[in-house]
């Protein structure tokens, strides 16, 4: 697991390792532009035939590309340095550092920026505070079309904290992160204006408790965590999952989540639906048992139906409630009554969070082993919070309601998954794509979690595993089928192979 910055964690980590005489401020900074400079040198295709400009701003992040620029051009490699202001010339750096004058301008509305050259952006770091404008604005916006960028830290114009743009922003193919992520990296129009992350250790004093920061999971941090069976398992130690999901119009929501389940390995399963969709259901759920109940209205469940179903859901090792339930007038009082009285280890989804959205029950009610997976307009609605306002900054959105999951595990679905384990320390899962964004592939997920907790995982081992897996389901349909044309209906299928990768990743 890899620390993930906040501004504030950041600035402390610069003040812990300065006092502590680890290492001194231009110690850093000199790392940082060595760093940079030798990045450039070894990942840049025919470095020395390029012409590279860098753009140094005000702050320390524009100090860094001042030495990065004295680096360049100390092995050699055509680099010109623009200063955004003439009070930069000032700076120590100048003293310590012998900088050709010829290679030195300062920025002016006359400058033009050639799309073929290759841009160090060292105008704004992790300190940006306001939205861009001015000269300022200017500048950025003239690298727009500049399609070879290099940000330090941070792409000039993102909010260090959310990801969002500061009115403007640049777009860099890479970001050299400076010891550690950002979480701006992220999110929001930080996701897209990083580019290529890579972290460069510039000799920061070691993080002494990283569990106190937000951790990014690795393919390391989930190796091993797979199920193992004995050489006499059968069918019912191998876990016993019940789903309760599925509806009139709704069942493809079932058959994606039993089937999911069943790849990842689950001994067997058991489908409570409505009586009536039990053909359907049995036609395309090949190795699931369907359990119908006589419904009350046509395709979904009432009160009526409720003790027949936890009856059904005392043989489960795990339950599965939510994904294509109908909502009908008083749909949230037989969910209510059903996950009031639940027993079992649960995975909480879509519809299943009714109750919680219509206070007809509270999270505390839920089973002590649940897990939820609300994307982010269920989450704002379970939480009576802006939806714009998690958009914006989710991180301290899922900070706020840390306390009210009681232990819960909470997995936020995103671009970024935030996941927010038993004991309250958030991790950030981003190993998917943008083909998840379609629908039914959360109820993929809702399936790969069900089986793992059913097979006696934990819950914070059984939600960064299968959040990693179902991200990895994509990077296996990339390579064994194609790059496009990803469905909800595919994932299943690319379970095993997702699984063998997740078993032998070293």
């Amino acid at each position: 697991m890899i620390p993930v910055l906040l501004k504030n964690d950041a600035y402390a980590l610069d003040e812990s390792t300065i006092s502590s005489a680890y290492l001194s401020e231009k110690d850093l900074m000199d790392n940082a532009g060595k760093s940079i400079a030798q990045f450039v040198t070894e990942n840049i295709h025919d470095t020395f035939n390029k012409k590279f400009i860098v753009l140094a701003g005000p702050g320390n992040n524009g100090g860094d590309a001042i030495i990065c620029h004295y680096y360049l051009s100390y092995y050699g490699i055509n680099s010109q340095l623009i200063l955004v202001n003439k009070q930069q010339e000032e700076s120590w750096i100048f003293e310590k550092y012998t900088i050709e004058s010829n290679t030195i301008k300062f920025y002016d509305d006359k400058i033009e920026l050639n799309p073929d050259y290759w841009y160090i952006d060292g105008i704004f770091g992790i300190g940006l505070k306001r939205n861009i404008d001015g000269k300022y604005k200017n500048i950025i916006d003239l690298l727009i079309d500049c399609p070879n960028i290099i940000s330090i830290d941070i792409p000039s114009g993102i909010y260090c904290d959310n990801g969002i743009m500061a009115g403007t922003n640049i777009n860099a193919v890479y970001t050299l992160a400076l010891g550690y992520h950002k979480v701006g990296h992220f999110f929001n129009d930080g996701l897209d204006a990083s580019g290529e992350i890579h972290v460069l250790d510039i000799g920061f004093k070691p993080i002494s408790e990283p569990r106190s920061f937000l951790q990014l999971i690795e393919p390391e941090d989930v190796c091993g965590q797979l199920p193992v069976y004995s050489e006499n398992a059968h069918k019912y130690s191998r876990g016993k999952l019940v789903t309760i999901s599925g509806s009139k119009g709704y069942t493809g929501a079932c058959i994606l989540a039993i089937q999911a389940a069943i790849k990842t390995g689950v001994g067997i399963v058991k489908a409570i639906i409505p009586e009536s969709l039990n053909l359907v259901l049995e036609t395309l759920l090949t190795e699931a048992i369907t359990i119908p109940i006589k419904e009350h209205e046509a395709g979904t469940f009432t009160r009526e139906n409720s003790s027949d179903i936890l009856i059904e859901t005392d043989w489960a090792d795990a339950v599965i409630f939510g994904p294509g339930l109908k909502i009908y007038p008083n749909s949230g009082d037989w969910m209510a009554e059903v996950l009031r009285n639940l027993k079992k280890p649960l995975v909480l989804d879509a519809t299943g969070f009714l109750p919680l959205i219509e206070n007809k029950m509270t999270i505390s009610e839920l089973p002590p082993e649940t897990i939820l997976t609300p994307h982010y307009a269920e989450f704002s609605r379970i939480f009576n919070l802006d939806l714009r306002e998690v958009i914006k900054d989710p991180i301290s959105a899922v900070r706020g309601i840390i306390p009210f999951l009681e232990n819960r595990v909470l997995i936020l679905k995103g671009a970024t998954n935030i996941i927010v384990n038993y004991g309250g320390d958030i991790f950030l899962v981003n190993h998917g794509t943008p083909a998840l964004a379609t629908a039914g592939t959360g109820d993929v997920l809702t399936g790969i979690l069900g089986a793992l907790l059913a097979q006696g995982e934990q819950l914070d081992e059984a939600s960064l595993l299968a959040v990693y897996l179902h991200g990895e389901c994509v990077h296996q349909f990339n390579k064994l089928i194609s790059g496009k044309g990803l469905t909800a209906s595919d994932l299943p299928a690319m379970l095993p192979y997702a699984l063998n990768e997740v078993n032998y990743v070293h």
